[in-house]
């Protein structure tokens, strides 16, 4: 219950900030604890609709 609670105290102290860096570093918090609650199911299902989005990049791993 609390953990919704501090989640959404971040969100609106989010919104309250004017520096941008400063936003998306609340926003990101909020994102990490959401994310901390999902089930595995449900992360497959987020990670595929941004890689769908084409928001994040697909990394590649270059040896030597």
């Amino acid at each position: 219950m609390y953990d919704l609670l501090d989640i959404a105290c971040a969100a609106m102290a989010a919104l309250e900030l004017d520096k941008v860096s400063d936003k998306e570093h609340a926003f990101k918090h909020v994102m990490n604890r959401v994310y901390g609650y999902m089930t595995p199911p449900a992360r497959a299902d987020y990670q595929e609709w941004v890689e769908r989005k084409g928001w994040k990049e697909k990394e590649r791993i270059i040896l030597p």
